[in-house]
């Protein structure tokens, strides 16, 4: 059997590769993107979209809504939940399944092949090829954006540790108030428990590093915590997912390149990856299409996710995370400084 030929080849239908599969499609190439689930878009994932998300959706035609706004708030310490600036700390919410049928409808509009239902078997980076279970696909770009489990990062030989997990239950019928992040040191040491409120649910969960807190330990904390809010789980699928944080880079010999999840471009302290995966997804097809592309958005987000991972490494340490989250207790309580800590942990 003759093996299928195309142009771009995209592996994964999230944020990063429905929005690579548009911008090709734009420029008039020809764009097929396999995903192996059934359905395009559902993720562990408590699916907020910071402002800086917002403004590279809106202009693709993302209704605002469909979203539901609330003020991002945080605990540092034994303070109160205290609400950060309302317009950098601004977040909108909206599920993964919602937000993917939507970057799915754009691709197709564009004139992108979108499969569901097709597993990537074996890469070979040598032939330009991807083995599925209807045959091969060649290929002459090829962009992985398969999530944290890469099919193309291991086929690179690059590792993969994938040393975050986040977790979750998304209690329907609930609105909880507010949205908040907060740290709860002695549970989950320099990871962090969230609330953020949906429209017609809520995703209450935690993140962590798997080698500083075991991840069994998850479900009876956020089922927990969930409850002392007064929100059921009982019956609620329990969701969880690892995160890959280690970044190695884009693009690669052979027509190669990795976006989102798979490059490792998600923020190891805060998480947030649906604007990572957007603009490396944008500008990973960009350089496909022009040569030496700089690739600004990309650029700026690495440096933040930089600072955030240095960060992150020095919370390793009990006596860091006790030292610095002192003082970010104590810096919240300041109406002035709420502003900046809004800019450097959401505004990047």
């Amino acid at each position: 059997m003759n093996a299928e030929s195309v142009d771009c080849l995209v592996l994964g239908a999230g944020p990063a590769g429905l929005r690579a599969a548009q911008v090709l499609a734009e420029a008039g190439r020809e764009v097929m993107v396999l995903e192996k689930k059934a359905t395009v878009g559902p993720k562990t994932c408590a699916g907020g979209l910071t402002a800086k998300s917002v403004s590279e959706l809106v202009p693709l035609g993302l209704p605002l809504e469909a979203t539901f706004a609330s003020v991002g708030h945080v605990r540092f310490g034994g303070e109160p939940c205290t609400a950060l600036d309302a317009e950098l700390a601004l977040v909108r919410t909206i599920s993964r399944a919602a937000l993917g049928r939507m970057q799915a409808d754009w691709a197709r509009a564009a004139g992108a092949e979108i499969r569901i239902g097709t597993t990537a078997r074996g890469v070979d980076t040598d032939r330009h090829e991807v083995s599925t279970g209807g045959g091969a696909i060649r290929y002459h770009h090829l962009i992985g954006a398969d999530g944290s489990d890469s099919a193309v990062r291991r086929a690179l030989g690059l590792p993969s540790p994938r040393g975050c997990i986040a977790a979750e239950f998304n209690v329907p019928g609930v609105r909880l108030a507010p949205l908040r992040i907060e740290c709860d040191e002695p549970a989950l040491a320099n990871g962090y428990f969230w609330v953020f409120p949906h429209a017609d649910y809520t995703s209450i969960g935690a993140a962590a590093l798997k080698d500083v807190i075991p991840p069994r330990r998850l479900r009876p904390y956020i089922a927990g915590r969930a409850e002392a809010l007064g929100a059921a789980v009982d019956g609620v699928p329990f969701e969880a997912a690892t995160l890959e944080v280690e970044y190695h880079g884009l693009h690669f010999p052979g027509g190669v390149h990795l976006a989102g999840d798979a490059a490792g471009v998600a923020s190891s302290l805060t998480a947030e990856g649906i604007y990572a995966a957007l603009v490396t997804g944008e500008e990973v097809a960009r350089s496909i299409v022009e040569r030496d592309y700089p690739a600004p958005k990309t650029r700026r987000w690495l440096r933040v996710k930089a600072r955030h991972d240095r960060l992150m490494r020095r919370l390793r340490a009990r006596w860091a995370r006790t030292l610095t989250i002192g003082a970010l207790s104590a810096l919240v309580r300041v109406p002035p400084a709420r502003r900046p800590l809004a800019r450097w942990f959401v505004d990047g």
